[in-house]
């Protein structure tokens, strides 16, 4: 009953089916982020905000069809999103360094059996897509990143509830489209 009464349980509490996401992937960058100032913004302040130092192993959750995590530094970068249509997308910008996974956030310690030292999750951590499981999602992430191994949050903060239990080195707010962003830099 373990674990796949907990999965079956989640997956029911999920507010936004995975065919909804698989048919809002079906085009090619269905939020207009490449040509929309704020998304161009957003993503130069996640990159302007990273600690920096040589990243081996990168993990992009939430990564969609690849727009933050094609500018990501690492010696490895993996982005993971459960839209089978947006991987099918992002797989067109593969690389020997950039490699994409489908599967669900509560999935990630089945999808790698890796440390990470640098995890992003951008728009994910909203009620809609983990419901109530911050603690679980806590727990996973904590499983993959390594001691030492930096977390960057990035989340519209009018609906953003949760906090990771590691240290924050940083905290910035800046417009978003008609929102406040929350973007949180933590250190495990």
């Amino acid at each position: 009953m373990g674990n796949d009464h907990h999965r079956s349980q989640l997956e029911n509490a999920m507010i936004q089916r995975k065919e909804e996401l698989d048919q809002f992937h079906s085009q090619a960058d269905p939020w207009g982020y490449d040509n929309n100032p704020d998304d161009l913004q957003r993503r130069d302040v996640l990159l302007a905000e990273l600690p920096v130092r040589a990243y081996r192993n990168v993990l992009d959750i939430g990564c969609g069809q690849g727009f933050i995590t094609k500018e990501l530094p690492g010696d490895q970068v993996y982005g993971v999103d459960i839209s089978e249509t947006a991987i099918a997308h992002a797989q067109g910008i593969a690389t020997n360094r950039l490699h994409f996974k489908q599967g669900s956030i509560f999935e990630l310690t089945k999808l790698f059996d890796q440390k990470f030292d640098l995890i992003v999750i951008t728009g994910v951590l909203y009620p809609q897509y983990i419901d109530k499981a911050d603690k679980l999602v806590y727990l996973l992430v904590d499983s993959l990143l390594e001691k030492g191994g930096v977390l960057v949050s990035v989340h519209i903060d009018e609906w953003y509830q949760s906090q990771f239990p590691y240290l924050k080195i940083k905290q910035t707010f800046y417009d978003y489209r008609q929102f406040t962003h929350n973007l949180e830099i933590y250190v495990k």
